[in-house]
């Protein structure tokens, strides 16, 4: 019997067992960190800017509406104009792909201010816009 809890006692420890398969997982640990670049600084600031400036157009976008055709529908082009122009501003980071993203809301912007001065009797869609925000988000997300 004393050999039977002598010998429970020596399988209860799969520690050592265990021990042997985490060391190899180590190694293949560090190859994984270096291969996210991460934003620097610079392109971390420009993506809490550019989200500052499309929320603040936006904003100003949604008060042009409220005035009403026709007066309203010229200001809100307008309005998408000039935040399209202040998003152009901050297109150039370290970041490619945080560019890009910027470039493409800017874009849309423009192009829902140009539909806005064709037929302001009709509000176009801002599904594109939608989009590119949420690319510049994720542009911005990563690390």
């Amino acid at each position: 019997m004393a050999m039977i809890v002598m010998s429970g006692c020596g399988d209860d420890t799969p520690s050592a067992g265990s021990a042997a398969p985490s060391a190899p997982a180590a190694t293949s640990v560090p190859p994984v960190t270096p291969a996210p670049a991460g934003l620097d600084a610079a392109t971390r600031t420009t993506c809490a800017t550019a989200e500052k400036d499309i929320t603040a157009a936006l904003k100003e976008v949604a008060e042009a509406e409220k005035i009403g055709p026709p007066a309203g529908h010229s200001a809100v082009s307008a309005q998408y104009s000039a935040g399209a122009a202040t998003l152009y501003t901050h297109a150039f980071t370290s970041s490619d792909e945080v560019n890009s993203a910027v470039k493409g809301v800017a874009t849309e912007m423009a192009d829902l201010a140009d539909a806005w001065a064709k037929a302001p009797g009709k509000a176009p869609s801002r599904a594109d816009l939608t989009a590119a925000r949420d690319k510049l988000k994720a542009a911005c997300a990563a690390d």
